[in-house]
């Protein structure tokens, strides 16, 4: 039952790590492949997923299907919190009232918490298509951390 722990945790890491390296940007420099490496080979998310939970061909399209939706929607308000902090950083570089700062900072918030919304309803879709042995396995942890934060850049499924 450690072993199982221990494992579970190891490849949580990892995939934290590698998702943290990802940052769905552009595919960075160094040693931006090391996360994927240790997933024989994989390159995206999806592929990592599909390896660690031997997914079939259906709940791999079914996963992407709803992660490339929920994307979709994330698209335009990754856009706005991008621009929202821009907008908060030069109030606070020009001085402006705490109270005009306050107010920019509770509707970056506001947007944050949507896309948190937007993220955990993506995983729970995406969790519907997981059998009971693949959530035991650790799925529900390993598919969670891969969403979290996975439409804060322009495709959840970049390359690392």
């Amino acid at each position: 039952m450690l072993a199982k722990v221990l494992a579970l945790g190891m490849i949580v890491c990892a995939l934290v790590v590698a998702q943290r390296g990802g940052g769905g940007g552009g595919k960075g420099g160094g040693g931006g492949n090391m996360g994927a490496a240790s997933f024989g080979g994989s390159t995206t998310r999806l592929d990592r997923l599909t390896d660690t939970l031997k997914l079939n061909k259906d709940q791999k399209k079914d996963i992407k299907a709803t992660l490339d939706d929920a994307q979709k929607e994330a698209t335009p308000l990754h856009e706005q919190m991008n621009k929202s902090r821009l907008a908060i950083a030069e109030a606070v570089a020009a001085g402006k009232p705490k109270e005009e700062i306050e107010k920019a900072v509770m509707a970056e918030a506001e947007m944050e918490t949507q896309m948190t919304a937007l993220e955990l309803n993506a995983f729970a879709k995406a969790l519907k298509f997981l059998e009971d042995d693949q959530k035991k396995a650790g799925g529900t942890m390993i598919l969670f951390t891969m969403v979290k934060g996975a439409f804060l850049g322009k495709n959840w499924n970049s390359d690392l």
